[in-house]
């Protein structure tokens, strides 16, 4: 996967709608992700959010979506 131009890399956390941007998913997927457990999400009293380290190690080929787990 390659970065994306123009994205806030210095966010700390994404929201689903930014996650599935930048992993060219759709929106319902990553939710769909996060409440099986295979992309890490953090949800204080508001939206879901997805550590943005999650991502780069997803974009470095470091993980894959079929393969990620919390925990």
């Amino acid at each position: 996967m390659e970065l994306q131009r123009g994205l806030p890399w210095t966010k700390r956390v994404f929201r689903p709608d930014e996650v599935a941007q930048i992993l060219a998913l759709s929106r319902r997927t990553v939710y769909r992700m996060i409440r099986d457990g295979r992309l890490p999400g953090v949800k204080d009293s508001g939206p879901w959010r997805v550590p943005w380290k999650t991502l780069e190690r997803l974009l470095a080929g470091e993980l894959s979506p079929h393969n990620i787990s919390v925990g």
